[in-house]
């Protein structure tokens, strides 16, 4: 086992493709996801969970990538309830619209997302439960970056600091494909030189530790930026940090 896989904070699984939202700050607004809806195959879901058993996997688990997790619950409630199982020390997170309940949830953070800044201040806050999520929090949008460069944003950025995130984060699109960071995604023709192989054909540790996979990472380490990664803002994610937790900001 190379230490590289060791190191994961965040694991994302995109359980399904479906959005009931097309927000302009995301991609989904010129990539369909309101229209159709499809499942990553079942086998293929526990592939990547026996995977990541075999290496005693217990940091965080998030159904988040540019999907709305709570849109078809019984899909969600199904997974969580396997991991629960096979990865029992796993922390499972999410972040959600809000447009959907999530009372009930068998999650350890839940992020609802103020996309439309319609939250008072005293509401954005962490709120401690009793019952399941044990954590929410309510976020107003924030920053927003270019998503990998195919958001026309106005103001230009140019990256002058390294970027760790792909060094301990796989992202897991509906299709299987494994992308190195959450701006990345299979479904944009100039993304796709960037995905880094798919789980149907191979295993998590083995495109993770792929050549490609490894100089990718030495790449935005050293300021080695590909074009799509030129003028993102991303600084580390809430749960990529070194100090993991929902306490970490909204990236």
């Amino acid at each position: 086992m190379r230490k590289d896989f060791d190191n994961l904070r965040l694991v994302e699984i995109e359980l399904f493709s479906y959005c009931n939202r097309t927000c302009a700050f995301c991609t989904n607004s010129f990539i369909d996801r309101l229209s159709f809806n499809e499942v990553l195959d079942i086998q293929i879901f526990k592939k990547i969970i026996k995977e990541l058993k075999l290496v005693d996997y217990s940091n965080y688990i998030s159904f988040s990538r540019y999907n709305e997790p709570l849109s078809h619950r019984n899909i969600l409630d199904e997974r969580i309830k396997y991991i629960r199982k096979e990865l029992p020390n796993s922390k499972l997170v999410l972040n959600t619209n809000g447009d959907y309940d999530w009372e009930g949830l068998d999650i350890n953070e839940l992020t609802i997302m103020d996309y439309d800044n319609n939250l008072s201040n005293k509401e954005l806050k962490i709120i401690e439960r009793k019952d399941k999520p044990k954590l929410v929090r309510m976020m107003r949008l924030g920053e927003i970056n270019n998503r990998a460069g195919s958001l026309d944003i106005k103001k230009k950025y140019i990256r002058d600091f390294p970027c760790y995130e792909p060094n301990y984060f796989i992202g897991i699109d509906y299709t299987g494909d494994v992308v190195p960071c959450c701006n990345i995604r299979s479904d944009i023709n100039n993304h796709k030189p960037y995905v880094l192989g798919n789980v149907k054909d191979n295993t998590l540790e083995d495109i993770f530790n792929s050549e490609f996979a490894v100089k990718f990472r030495s790449d935005v380490n050293n300021l080695n930026f590909p074009n799509v990664c030129k003028s993102c803002s991303k600084e580390p994610g809430r749960y990529t940090s070194e100090h993991p937790s929902i306490m970490n900001g909204v990236s």
